[in-house]
Protein backbone atom coordinates (compact mmCIF):
# COMPACT_ATOMS: atom_id res chain seq x y z
CA UNK A 1 0.00 0.00 0.00
CA UNK A 2 1.38 3.36 -0.85
CA UNK A 3 1.85 5.95 1.67
CA UNK A 4 1.05 9.42 2.22
CA UNK A 5 2.99 12.27 1.21
CA UNK A 6 6.08 12.70 3.32
CA UNK A 7 9.44 14.02 3.40
CA UNK A 8 10.97 10.85 1.92
CA UNK A 9 8.05 10.52 -0.82
CA UNK A 10 8.44 14.29 -1.63
CA UNK A 11 12.53 13.04 -2.02
CA UNK A 12 11.29 10.16 -4.59
CA UNK A 13 9.58 12.70 -6.24
CA UNK A 14 12.11 14.93 -6.58
CA UNK A 15 14.69 11.39 -7.68
CA UNK A 16 12.03 10.69 -9.97
CA UNK A 17 11.55 14.13 -11.81
CA UNK A 18 15.63 14.67 -12.19
CA UNK A 19 15.73 11.00 -13.43
CA UNK A 20 13.03 11.56 -16.13
CA UNK A 21 14.57 15.31 -17.08
CA UNK A 22 17.92 13.72 -17.87
CA UNK A 23 16.80 10.85 -19.41
CA UNK A 24 13.99 11.48 -21.67
CA UNK A 25 15.26 13.76 -23.88
CA UNK A 26 18.37 11.58 -24.53
CA UNK A 27 15.90 8.84 -25.19
CA UNK A 28 13.78 11.26 -27.93
CA UNK A 29 17.13 12.36 -29.45
CA UNK A 30 17.94 8.49 -30.06
CA UNK A 31 14.41 8.48 -31.48
CA UNK A 32 15.12 11.38 -34.14
CA UNK A 33 18.69 9.87 -35.23
CA UNK A 34 17.77 6.47 -35.93
CA UNK A 35 18.65 6.80 -39.59
CA UNK A 36 15.01 7.34 -41.01
CA UNK A 37 14.36 9.61 -43.74
CA UNK A 38 12.70 12.63 -42.00
CA UNK A 39 12.75 12.79 -37.81
CA UNK A 40 9.97 12.53 -35.71
CA UNK A 41 7.01 15.16 -35.26
CA UNK A 42 7.50 14.76 -31.04
CA UNK A 43 4.71 16.12 -28.94
CA UNK A 44 4.91 16.76 -25.27
CA UNK A 45 1.83 16.40 -24.38
CA UNK A 46 0.43 16.53 -20.29
CA UNK A 47 -0.95 13.16 -18.87
CA UNK A 48 -4.52 14.36 -18.75
CA UNK A 49 -4.73 15.15 -22.34
CA UNK A 50 -2.82 12.26 -23.68
CA UNK A 51 -6.36 9.69 -25.08
CA UNK A 52 -7.74 12.69 -27.03
CA UNK A 53 -4.38 13.44 -28.11
CA UNK A 54 -3.69 10.08 -29.57
CA UNK A 55 -6.94 10.45 -31.84
CA UNK A 56 -6.10 13.40 -33.23
CA UNK A 57 -2.38 11.60 -34.05
CA UNK A 58 -4.57 8.61 -35.61
CA UNK A 59 -6.09 11.34 -37.80
CA UNK A 60 -2.85 13.11 -38.52
CA UNK A 61 -1.72 9.95 -40.14
CA UNK A 62 -4.07 9.32 -41.89
CA UNK A 63 -3.45 12.42 -43.69
CA UNK A 64 -0.15 12.58 -43.19
CA UNK A 65 1.23 8.89 -43.74
CA UNK A 66 4.87 9.64 -44.26
CA UNK A 67 5.36 11.70 -40.57
CA UNK A 68 5.52 9.50 -37.80
CA UNK A 69 4.40 11.29 -34.47
CA UNK A 70 6.12 10.62 -31.16
CA UNK A 71 4.45 11.60 -27.86
CA UNK A 72 5.90 11.97 -24.59
CA UNK A 73 3.51 12.56 -21.83
CA UNK A 74 3.78 13.77 -18.12
CA UNK A 75 2.56 16.61 -15.66
CA UNK A 76 2.57 19.98 -17.22
CA UNK A 77 4.99 21.30 -14.98
CA UNK A 78 7.64 18.67 -15.54
CA UNK A 79 7.53 18.55 -19.17
CA UNK A 80 7.96 22.50 -19.82
CA UNK A 81 11.13 21.90 -17.20
CA UNK A 82 12.15 19.33 -20.02
CA UNK A 83 11.67 22.26 -22.76
CA UNK A 84 13.89 24.81 -20.06
CA UNK A 85 16.18 21.92 -20.26
CA UNK A 86 16.39 21.02 -24.25
CA UNK A 87 14.08 18.39 -24.58
CA UNK A 88 14.05 17.86 -28.37
CA UNK A 89 9.86 18.34 -28.61
CA UNK A 90 8.42 20.69 -31.71
CA UNK A 91 5.17 21.17 -29.72
CA UNK A 92 3.81 21.61 -26.16
CA UNK A 93 0.21 20.79 -25.53
CA UNK A 94 -0.06 21.58 -21.53
CA UNK A 95 -3.13 21.21 -19.08
CA UNK A 96 -3.54 24.69 -18.48
CA UNK A 97 -2.40 28.07 -19.37
CA UNK A 98 0.54 28.90 -16.48
CA UNK A 99 3.29 26.61 -18.40
CA UNK A 100 2.46 27.69 -21.97
CA UNK A 101 2.58 31.22 -21.09
CA UNK A 102 5.78 30.98 -18.72
CA UNK A 103 7.62 29.40 -21.69
CA UNK A 104 6.60 31.70 -24.22
CA UNK A 105 7.61 34.48 -21.86
CA UNK A 106 11.14 33.03 -21.23
CA UNK A 107 11.43 32.64 -25.72
CA UNK A 108 11.10 28.64 -25.64
CA UNK A 109 7.92 28.64 -27.16
CA UNK A 110 6.39 30.94 -30.20
CA UNK A 111 3.76 33.30 -28.91
CA UNK A 112 2.47 33.66 -32.22
CA UNK A 113 1.76 30.25 -32.30
CA UNK A 114 0.33 29.98 -28.79
CA UNK A 115 -3.24 28.55 -29.04
CA UNK A 116 -5.74 27.93 -25.82
CA UNK A 117 -7.72 24.83 -27.38
CA UNK A 118 -10.56 23.41 -24.69
CA UNK A 119 -11.41 23.48 -21.28
CA UNK A 120 -10.73 20.64 -18.85
CA UNK A 121 -12.83 19.07 -16.44
CA UNK A 122 -11.97 18.17 -12.79
CA UNK A 123 -13.57 14.85 -11.77
CA UNK A 124 -13.45 12.79 -8.32
CA UNK A 125 -13.72 9.11 -9.33
CA UNK A 126 -13.74 5.43 -6.71
CA UNK A 127 -14.20 2.25 -7.45
CA UNK A 128 -15.78 1.60 -4.13
CA UNK A 129 -17.65 4.71 -3.41
CA UNK A 130 -21.18 5.19 -4.31
CA UNK A 131 -22.74 8.34 -4.80
CA UNK A 132 -25.34 8.78 -2.12
CA UNK A 133 -23.83 11.89 -0.14
CA UNK A 134 -22.94 14.95 -0.70
CA UNK A 135 -18.92 14.72 -1.96
CA UNK A 136 -17.59 16.84 1.44
CA UNK A 137 -19.40 13.75 3.31
CA UNK A 138 -17.79 11.54 0.65
CA UNK A 139 -14.20 13.08 0.92
CA UNK A 140 -14.60 12.65 5.17
CA UNK A 141 -16.17 9.13 5.08
CA UNK A 142 -14.00 7.34 7.61
CA UNK A 143 -13.96 4.13 5.09
CA UNK A 144 -11.49 6.15 2.80
CA UNK A 145 -7.90 5.76 3.40
CA UNK A 146 -6.57 6.83 0.81
CA UNK A 147 -7.44 9.57 -1.82
CA UNK A 148 -4.91 10.08 -5.10
CA UNK A 149 -3.84 12.80 -5.95
CA UNK A 150 -1.72 14.62 -8.92
CA UNK A 151 1.11 16.41 -7.19
CA UNK A 152 0.25 20.13 -7.05
CA UNK A 153 3.45 21.52 -8.18
CA UNK A 154 3.86 19.91 -11.60
CA UNK A 155 0.25 19.32 -12.24
CA UNK A 156 -2.74 21.72 -12.90
CA UNK A 157 -5.37 18.93 -11.67
CA UNK A 158 -3.62 18.56 -8.63
CA UNK A 159 -3.57 22.15 -8.24
CA UNK A 160 -7.82 22.44 -8.86
CA UNK A 161 -7.99 20.00 -6.12
CA UNK A 162 -6.18 21.57 -3.52
CA UNK A 163 -8.38 24.65 -4.16
CA UNK A 164 -11.36 22.57 -4.32
CA UNK A 165 -10.45 20.66 -0.79
CA UNK A 166 -9.46 24.24 0.73
CA UNK A 167 -12.68 25.82 0.02
CA UNK A 168 -14.70 22.92 1.40
CA UNK A 169 -12.61 23.13 4.16
CA UNK A 170 -11.55 19.97 4.44
CA UNK A 171 -7.89 20.19 3.40
CA UNK A 172 -6.11 20.21 6.41
CA UNK A 173 -7.99 16.85 7.71
CA UNK A 174 -7.50 14.83 4.32
CA UNK A 175 -3.68 15.81 4.53
CA UNK A 176 -2.87 12.56 6.09
CA UNK A 177 -4.87 10.56 3.61
CA UNK A 178 -3.69 12.09 0.48
CA UNK A 179 -0.98 10.29 -1.84
CA UNK A 180 0.72 12.61 -4.49
CA UNK A 181 1.73 11.47 -7.89
CA UNK A 182 3.44 12.53 -10.53
CA UNK A 183 0.43 13.36 -12.93
CA UNK A 184 -3.18 12.50 -13.47
CA UNK A 185 -2.59 9.09 -14.90
CA UNK A 186 -0.70 8.22 -11.70
CA UNK A 187 -3.72 9.26 -9.34
CA UNK A 188 -5.99 7.02 -12.36
CA UNK A 189 -4.09 3.65 -11.98
CA UNK A 190 -4.33 4.14 -8.13
CA UNK A 191 -8.00 4.59 -8.40
CA UNK A 192 -8.25 1.37 -10.84
CA UNK A 193 -5.75 -0.83 -8.66
CA UNK A 194 -7.50 0.06 -5.55
CA UNK A 195 -4.74 1.04 -3.55
CA UNK A 196 -6.70 4.41 -2.99
CA UNK A 197 -10.71 4.74 -2.30
CA UNK A 198 -11.11 8.22 -4.01
CA UNK A 199 -9.04 10.40 -7.02
CA UNK A 200 -8.85 13.49 -8.24
CA UNK A 201 -8.28 13.10 -11.99
CA UNK A 202 -9.97 14.54 -15.40
CA UNK A 203 -13.04 14.36 -17.32
CA UNK A 204 -10.89 12.83 -19.95
CA UNK A 205 -9.40 10.01 -18.33
CA UNK A 206 -12.45 8.75 -16.82
CA UNK A 207 -14.51 8.72 -20.52
CA UNK A 208 -11.27 6.60 -22.08
CA UNK A 209 -11.53 4.33 -18.99
CA UNK A 210 -15.85 3.96 -19.94
CA UNK A 211 -18.24 5.39 -16.53
CA UNK A 212 -19.32 2.70 -15.89
CA UNK A 213 -15.93 1.01 -14.47
CA UNK A 214 -16.45 2.86 -11.57
CA UNK A 215 -19.15 3.33 -8.50
CA UNK A 216 -18.47 7.07 -8.29
CA UNK A 217 -18.04 9.78 -11.15
CA UNK A 218 -18.38 13.21 -9.93
CA UNK A 219 -17.63 16.15 -11.63
CA UNK A 220 -16.43 19.45 -10.02
CA UNK A 221 -18.36 22.92 -10.04
CA UNK A 222 -16.86 24.93 -13.21
CA UNK A 223 -15.68 27.14 -11.11
CA UNK A 224 -12.58 24.56 -10.40
CA UNK A 225 -12.28 24.60 -14.04
CA UNK A 226 -11.03 27.47 -14.64
CA UNK A 227 -7.45 26.85 -14.72
CA UNK A 228 -7.75 23.80 -16.69
CA UNK A 229 -7.46 25.37 -20.50
CA UNK A 230 -5.71 23.43 -22.36
CA UNK A 231 -3.00 25.59 -24.44
CA UNK A 232 -0.39 24.27 -27.12
CA UNK A 233 2.51 25.64 -28.43
CA UNK A 234 5.05 25.42 -30.83
CA UNK A 235 8.56 25.04 -29.51
CA UNK A 236 11.09 27.91 -30.79
CA UNK A 237 14.29 25.68 -32.01
CA UNK A 238 16.97 25.44 -34.85
CA UNK A 239 15.38 22.26 -36.07
CA UNK A 240 11.62 23.09 -35.86
CA UNK A 241 9.63 20.28 -37.70
CA UNK A 242 7.88 21.56 -40.83
CA UNK A 243 4.50 19.92 -40.21
CA UNK A 244 4.51 21.40 -36.57
CA UNK A 245 1.72 24.04 -37.62
CA UNK A 246 -0.28 21.85 -39.65
CA UNK A 247 -0.61 19.72 -36.38
CA UNK A 248 -1.82 22.78 -34.40
CA UNK A 249 -4.15 23.54 -36.82
CA UNK A 250 -6.03 20.04 -36.59
CA UNK A 251 -5.94 20.49 -32.99
CA UNK A 252 -7.79 23.91 -33.15
CA UNK A 253 -10.23 23.42 -36.48
CA UNK A 254 -13.91 23.18 -35.75
CA UNK A 255 -13.86 20.62 -37.73
CA UNK A 256 -12.68 18.18 -34.91
CA UNK A 257 -14.66 19.87 -31.82
CA UNK A 258 -16.76 15.76 -31.96
CA UNK A 259 -13.21 14.49 -30.64
CA UNK A 260 -12.81 17.31 -28.06
CA UNK A 261 -16.48 16.56 -26.80
CA UNK A 262 -16.30 12.87 -27.01
CA UNK A 263 -13.48 12.96 -24.23
CA UNK A 264 -15.37 15.65 -22.06
CA UNK A 265 -12.87 19.09 -23.51
CA UNK A 266 -15.22 22.12 -24.01
CA UNK A 267 -13.37 23.79 -27.29
CA UNK A 268 -12.80 26.84 -26.81
CA UNK A 269 -12.74 29.24 -29.87
CA UNK A 270 -14.86 27.25 -32.01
Amino acid sequence: MLKPYSDISRYFLKLILVVTLILLPLNLAACNNTGSSQKSLTIAVASSLKPVIENFTSLFRNDYPEVHVTLAAGSSGALAEQIKNGAPYDLFISANQHYSQRLGSEGMLDPADSRKLARGKLTIISKSQQHTKNIKAILTDPSVIYIGIANPRLAPYGSSAIKFMESEGVLNSLQTKLVYTENVAQTLQLVLSKNAELGFVSKSLVASQGVENFGLVYELPSDYNSNLVVTSGAVLKKDSHPMTLNYLDMLSSSDYKHIWETFEYEMLGS
